[in-house]
């Protein structure tokens, strides 16, 4: 008679949860239960970046970056970005320019940490990725950056960023020369006194579609009341008369 092959014993749940329990276990990092035994007596939490922040408080990054806008009513939008390396935390700010046709929003992106692949979700606690931030060693001369998914080019910086850079990194930082250049507005001169009315009249329709009346200088009234500057004048003319005549 053929048989099959014989089966094992089955486990036994006791003896499976003794040999778990004479199981050594490592014990866990020393600064681990250092933390927890600071912890257990009511002591404050460490903080990990403090070292970061007292070294680096009050050092920012400052580059110029571009982005050119595909959209209807986009073009060559110029920012300017702070790097703060107390905490890695970056703010974008536009530069704004008189009579540009937008609006003045103030700040692109507020300051925080930007990420370079960002994940969006409708609630903070979904995002299972973690998220990769951009560091100083990113943000070079010629690199583009994606804001949001907003394409950025770094073309300068303020000369702090460039010293910074060649100490601590040793990067050269070149800034990048446009072919056309960023237009600059001129000044608008005062188109000259015409006659009509006061030159405060024809000021105020210069600077405002929709006139006003001139405010009047109310303390340059009361200090100068009742101070009258007086002349002597004389005609200048050929006819010996006109000698004799004295003018106030």
């Amino acid at each position: 008679i053929k048989l099959n092959s014989k089966e094992a014993y089955p486990e036994d749940l006791y003896d499976a949860n003794r040999t778990l329990m004479m199981t050594k276990i490592p014990p866990p990092d020393s600064a681990e239960v250092r933390e927890y035994v600071e912890k257990k007596l009511k002591g404050g939490r460490p903080n990990k970046n403090l070292r970061q922040f007292l070294e680096n408080d009050c050092k920012v990054l400052s580059f110029d970056i571009v982005w050119d806008d595909n959209s209807y009513d986009g073009g060559l939008k110029f920012y300017k970005m702070d790097f703060f390396l107390a905490d890695n935390t970056v703010e974008v700010r536009e530069i704004r320019e008189q009579n540009n046709g937008k609006d003045p929003y103030p700040k692109m992106l507020k300051r925080s940490k930007l990420p370079k692949e960002p994940v969006l979700t409708h609630c903070p606690g979904m995002k299972m990725k973690k998220d990769e931030y951009y560091e100083p060693a990113d943000l070079k001369l010629g690199n583009t950056i994606s804001i949001f998914s907003r394409p950025c080019l770094i073309y300068d910086c303020d000369e702090f960023t460039k010293q910074w850079y060649k100490e601590i990194l040793n990067i050269d930082m070149v800034p990048i020369v446009f072919a056309k250049p960023r237009p600059l507005l001129k000044h608008q001169e005062v188109p000259p006194y015409l006659g009509y009315g006061s030159e405060e009249d024809s000021l105020a329709s210069v600077k405002a579609l929709i006139t006003k009346p001139p405010k009047k200088d109310v303390q340059k009234m009361f200090k100068n009341d009742l101070h009258i500057l007086r002349f002597d004048s004389k005609l200048i003319s050929s006819n010996p008369d006109d000698d004799n005549r004295n003018f106030i």
